[in-house]
């Protein structure tokens, strides 16, 4: 566990992430409270650091602080709820698993224990990988606490006649709770999962399903079967008594399945499971249109009854509602993705034109774009940052569309006229991309791209920016750019070996290159350079890997420069030789 430091800004963005996952078991789950300083003081470093996974974190654990420091109710559900969308914008699992489990303490908190056990519960189907064991025991445990609350027993402990009625008072103000639960919860498997829960233990059922209605394919479907270990349910709308449900919009309760013509008995002859009775009904929205179906299956009580009927369409308009936002903003989302994915291939299809007009500097671009990620990683940018340089990188060189290919692709020195020329490409760089509409994200594009060959001294072109005046982005392209140009075969030249390529760079910092980022660049592992140099060939050296990972290029620079090499130095100085060369 890393202990607050005194100075926040002293803790590097992989510390303070640590600190907050660690303060999920010492702070949340222990029931300890944060200094409200220390918290403010993390939220403004993450959001300055754009890190909005973590902000939602941290925003869910300060709404916990300041209910157990006396705020309201309903003010810790709103944070708690700009905490979800956080969560659910940024697609981080782990922060819509703490957020769920959060809102599920304040529930708990609050004495609306089934609310809080369902909660809770969902929070256990939200998967995170290797780190999900932790999580899962502790939450485990808070589950297993609220399970055996004294309210339980109580209820146990009471006469058949009064639990049956007192079940369902319960249930019914329970289910018209969880409404607002459900209203903001946008992720659907999390959302099914909630009104299969609720509807099973309102209904004091064996089993739910809730079905949802798929108007492309004329199918119902469901991730959520409770009871049953299932991947998606799929099939088409016009079979069985879901099926029937949704093209009628009928509600059929069933005392008996066996004596129904609408059931199916090969399905409990498949599963071994015995279906006694059944309650089916349609799920609407606002326009009265059926979205989907709900299917709960033995009552443990007797049959289904019209209370029961009564308490389904209780959260049916709700439920109708919330399933239908999801859909919209699961359908969202894909389009966003397919967005995302049509400028990237714009973005690679504008790359590849450049490297179509000369076989020699073809790959490039892409090569200047995984270096200046690297920088990147190594900088610590944030993901938005490093895709906008991902993007200029590619396109940096698209002004040389319009360079003469005598010049170009000339073979030997350029003139002095002709040397101004291809220095035009820049300046074409700028012009083509100002006609290009980037969205917010990307609007730093151009500027990036167009001013690559600017120098930190202030002798770059085409604009002559000195020092920070030369965008960040920019200032990685430089970089990557010289490095990438000096160790590939040109029309005029063969590749630089290894020690002067990095002299050149050395010898650039603050004039040619941002000193900073030299820096950055050289604590690569010479693994990763050698990735990106045969990224266009067809090699392997993964055999080597544990070897090249070993070394940096600041290792590499100073084995390269010394006369006498241990063992070690020296099988790295031959492999390293023999695939920066493999081309040959």
């Amino acid at each position: 566990m890393i202990k607050f430091a005194q100075d926040i800004n002293k803790m590097n963005i992989d510390e303070i992430k640590e600190f907050i996952v660690d303060s999920f078991f010492t702070h949340i789950i222990e029931n300890k409270s944060f200094k409200q300083q220390e918290l403010n003081d993390i939220h403004k470093l993450l959001i300055a650091h754009k890190v909005f996974d973590y902000v939602s974190i941290i925003m869910s654990y300060i709404a916990i602080n300041n209910y157990r420091q006396g705020a309201r109710y309903y003010q810790t559900l709103s944070l708690l709820n700009d905490a979800k969308y956080l969560a659910n914008s940024s697609d981080s699992l782990l922060a819509q698993k703490i957020n769920t489990f959060c809102i599920g303490l304040i529930e708990y908190f609050e004495k609306n224990i089934d609310i809080a056990s369902n909660l809770i519960k969902a929070s256990l189907y939200i998967k995170l990988g290797e780190d999900n064991k932790r999580f899962d025991e502790e939450i485990l445990k808070y589950k297993q606490k609220i399970e055996n609350q004294n309210v339980k027993k109580a209820i146990a402990a009471t006469p058949p006649s009064f639990v049956s009625s007192e079940i369902k008072d319960d249930a019914l103000l329970a289910l018209l709770q969880v409404g607002r639960t459900i209203a903001v919860e946008t992720n659907i498997d999390s959302l099914l999962t909630i009104i299969a829960q609720q509807i099973q233990q309102a209904l004091n059922a064996d089993r739910c399903t809730v079905f949802l209605l798929d108007d492309e394919h004329n199918e119902l479907w469901s991730k959520v079967a409770l009871g049953l270990e299932m991947q998606e349910i799929r099939f088409p709308a016009s079979k069985g008594l879901a099926g029937h449900v949704a093209l009628t919009g009928e509600t059929i309760n069933i005392k008996n399945a066996y004596e129904s013509e609408y059931f199916n008995k090969e399905i409990d002859v498949q599963t071994g499971y015995t279906t006694k009775n059944i309650l089916c009904m349609p799920i609407r929205n606002l326009s009265h249109q059926i979205v989907g179906v709900f299917q709960v299956l033995n009552k443990f009580e007797g049959d289904f009854t019209q209370k029961d009927e009564d308490l389904l369409i209780a959260i049916g308009s709700s439920a109708g509602i919330a399933l239908e936002n999801a859909n919209l903003f699961e359908k969202q989302k894909k389009l966003i993705e397919e967005q995302k994915t049509l400028f990237s291939s714009f973005i690679d299809t504008l790359s590849a034109s450049i490297d179509a007009r000369d076989k020699i500097t073809s790959g490039h671009s892409r090569r200047v774009m995984m270096y200046a990620c690297l920088i990147c990683d190594v900088v610590k940018l944030s993901e938005e940052e490093k895709e906008t340089i991902k993007n200029a990188s590619l396109l940096h060189d698209i002004g040389k569309i319009g360079i003469k290919d005598s010049v170009l692709q000339k073979e030997g020195k350029l003139t002095s006229e002709e040397y101004e020329h291809i220095k035009e490409h820049v300046r074409l760089t700028h012009s083509i991309l100002s006609r290009v509409y980037f969205s917010k994200n990307f609007k730093e594009v151009n500027q990036i791209a167009s001013s690559h060959h600017e120098k930190y001294d202030g002798t770059g072109y085409f604009k002559g920016l000195k020092g920070e005046e030369i965008p960040l982005g920019g200032r990685i392209l430089a970089v990557s750019d010289v490095f990438d140009a000096i160790t590939s075969k040109r029309h005029y030249r063969d590749k630089m070996n290894i020690k002067d390529a990095l002299d050149i760079m050395i010898e650039g910092k603050n004039k040619h290159f941002d000193e900073n980022l030299v820096n950055a660049f050289f604590n690569i592992s010479v693994y990763d350079i050698l990735k990106v140099i045969t990224s266009e060939l067809n090699c392997d050296f993964d055999d080597e890997k544990s070897l090249l990972k070993e070394f940096n290029l600041n290792d590499l620079y100073a084995i390269v420069l010394k006369e006498k090499l241990d063992f070690k130095e020296q099988k790295l100085v031959e492999i390293f030789n023999k695939f920066y060369h493999y081309n040959k």
